[in-house]
């Protein structure tokens, strides 16, 4: 079993930490040691997918986990994921990611435990844990959703134009 737990802070309130989580990095540095980083589902509700990645070199392993519940608290400046393995190259995968918010400032609190990998030895897999680094990637995933947001207003765009030009037509 391989455990691997993080703490960060992020700048932002909790509701600007959660909304850009939900966009997968558009780039990503990856140096000597391997980077995880883990995108949410647009609504965050028992039963959707949050989809994990970790990139060690050329090597990349990517799975999904369903989430099994999620806490909130009272005053809306905690949340709290409790996830299990989806599909992916481990026989089994929990998770907790624990999000608490004061002052214009996000904690993350991320707790992962790994059971299995079908992939490769599993000492390999803990030798590279070891030295992994969570990463939030939150300028890269801000780029990835305005470049997101430019393509879909420019869809919109585009049926509107070719709406007025069969209304127009004839």
């Amino acid at each position: 079993m391989v455990q691997f737990s993080q703490t960060s802070w992020q700048n932002g309130s909790l509701a600007d930490t959660l909304d850009i989580m939900r966009y997968a990095p558009m780039t990503l540095t990856v140096g000597v040691n391997a980077v995880l980083y883990y995108t949410l589902p647009k609504t965050i509700e028992s039963g959707e997918f949050i989809r994990y990645t970790i990139v060690a070199g050329f090597r990349k392993v990517s799975w999904t986990g369903i989430i099994g519940a999620v806490n909130t608290s009272d005053s809306n400046r905690e949340f709290e994921i409790a996830v299990r393995l989806g599909e992916g190259p481990f026989r089994g995968f929990t998770a907790k990611h624990k999000f608490n918010s004061e002052n214009g400032i996000t904690t993350c609190i991320d707790d992962m435990t790994f059971q299995g990998c079908k992939d490769f030895a599993e000492d390999t897999f803990s030798i590279v844990m070891a030295s992994a680094r969570m990463v939030y990637a939150i300028p890269a995933r801000a780029m990835a959703r305005e470049q997101i947001a430019f393509v879909e207003a420019k869809k919109k765009t585009q049926a509107f134009e070719a709406l007025n030009q069969s209304a127009t037509a004839g």
